[in-house]
């Protein structure tokens, strides 16, 4: 008896320790979150609905618990508990736009269009995301084959919120379906412009086939066959490829990512480094990097990793950013496992966590918006895709094997693509008030990402086992950003982190 207790005990101690290394993603000290809000952040759904039940009866407003234990009920098909906790919302506020975009949801699931429709209507003018009203309005009413009226509300998504994807998806695959097909082709590149979503690529490959334009759909398939083995519709772009022969897939330049072994898992724990960020002679903010630790994650050796943003409180009437990036990623690969953001951006105020599920190509966003409602978005994940603020640790990587490559990245639950090229150079840089001879990487963002980064980049590496950063330069929307590693007092200040 004692050595299956003896088992018992370290399978429990080795759950224990995994469950705590999944949490430790969320427990910052850049982050409060109430238990139901780090539950729902960390995927215990369970877990959170029932701290939100709790939360109602002790709440000043209702309102906000009352919603998300109603909309964790509806995510778990239970409708009646839906019905229940809907109603506390709505009676708290009547008037509270996700409360009516969830009822007119699932008054739709019970075929009550007037009353769905009418909720959603309502929902609209009050809902902090309005495209949602909007998007499964468009929706529920392509649904019903009421095309026109669905353009107008599928347009009215994409005018709220051009990164709001799935509304060039649908209005792509509606004016397929009414042959209105150089329509459906414009609309979907515009949205592949934004994002290589599997639907907007499989869609786009479709209405170029309808079209005639077999060589175009041909590039768009073999893009989509190659991103995205896990999706359904995996094997119909397959047989269309194969019917015309076509065994070297259109990539938009991507490629596999090569085997990387044990020597790839150099980065120092510890490493903790801020850097001052300049634009032109003003010191506007700092930028912290950390390596935290070492962990196993889901059965994957990993890193967990820091980017953190602060902007000098000075220039508040100009920006306002203080935000939190903190990454789980492969020790090997530097690929995204999961990652939380810590959004502190002007007005932009949430926290989001995303998981990677490379084994069934899945993406998964879990968000607690500014007024403490929650949301949920899935899509299908493509291959070899890394968060939008690691990508500077997996930057790292390309410099120390030397090659080029361009990088599937997340930016704001799109897929975009950002070009990173080892220039085969070293140049002379002053670091911390010594010269060093260090590595130059260039390339260029095809996005506008964290605080309007967007165009050409170049980053400066240190010529040793780390490959440590220490100098780059950005193009934003209002012109350039230069970061340099900060001096020894400007670390041991870091004056600008709140």
């Amino acid at each position: 008896m004692q050595k299956p207790i003896i088992k018992l005990f370290f399978v429990l101690l080795i759950i224990g320790l995994l469950t705590q290394a999944f949490a430790s993603i969320v427990d910052t000290r850049e982050a409060a979150f109430t238990p139901a809000q780090r539950a729902w952040l960390l995927d215990n759904r369970q877990e959170a609905k029932t701290f939100y039940i709790s939360e109602i009866d002790s709440a000043g407003d209702q309102t906000v618990p009352a919603f998300n234990a109603a909309y964790l009920s509806y995510l778990d098909h239970n409708f009646d508990a839906t019905d229940k906790y809907l109603k506390i919302a709505l009676s708290a506020n009547p008037k509270y736009g996700p409360a009516l975009f969830l009822k007119g949801l699932i008054e739709y699931d019970r075929h009550n269009l007037r009353n769905s429709f009418t909720a959603l209507q309502k929902s609209i003018k009050t809902h902090p995301q309005s495209y949602l009203p909007n998007y499964y309005l468009g929706k529920f009413l392509y649904e019903r084959g009421k095309y026109k009226d669905a353009i107008e509300y599928l347009k009215d998504a994409i005018s709220d919120y051009k990164l709001y994807t799935f509304s060039y998806s649908l209005l792509g695959q509606l004016y397929i379906d009414i042959n209105k097909l150089n329509k459906a082709i414009e609309i979907l590149e515009k949205g592949f412009i934004y994002s290589h979503d599997a639907d907007i690529i499989f869609n786009l490959a479709k209405a170029y086939e309808l079209s005639g334009q077999t060589g175009k759909a041909i590039k768009y398939y073999g893009l989509f066959a190659y991103l995205y083995e896990k999706h359904p519709k995996y094997e119909s772009a397959k047989a269309f490829l194969n019917k015309h022969h076509i065994t070297n897939y259109w990539t938009n330049r991507l490629e596999p990512i090569p085997e990387r072994g044990d020597e790839a898992c150099f980065f120092p724990v510890g490493e903790d480094y801020v850097y001052s960020i300049y634009w032109g002679p003003i010191r506007v903010g700092e930028l912290n990097t950390i390596i935290h630790e070492k962990l196993n994650y889901k059965g994957i050796d990993a890193y967990k990793v820091q980017f953190s943003m602060d902007s000098n409180p000075a220039l508040e009437f100009i920006a306002s950013l203080h935000s939190d990036y903190i990454t789980i990623i492969d020790q090997r690969t530097k690929l995204t496992l999961r990652h939380f953001l810590h959004q502190r951006e002007n007005s932009l105020i949430a926290d989001k966590v995303y998981d990677y599920d490379r084994e069934n190509g899945r993406f998964m966003c879990r968000t607690v918006h500014e007024d403490g409602h929650i949301d949920y978005l899935e899509k299908y994940l493509p291959k070899n895709c890394v968060d939008g603020t690691s990508i500077l640790f997996y930057a790292r990587q390309v410099v120390s094997e030397h090659r080029s490559e361009i990088v599937m990245t997340t930016i704001d639950e799109t897929f975009v693509l950002t070009d990173m090229i080892f220039d085969n150079v070293k140049e002379p840089v002053e670091v911390r008030g010594k010269t060093e001879n260090v590595y130059r990487l260039s390339g260029e963002l095809h996005y506008k990402g964290i605080v309007g980064f967007t165009g050409n980049f170049w980053g400066w590496f240190r010529d040793d086992n780390t490959h440590l950063p220490v100098s780059s330069d950005f193009e934003i929307w209002v012109g350039r950003i230069k970061v340099y590693m900060a001096t020894l007092e400007e670390q041991r200040e870091h004056k600008y982190w709140r």
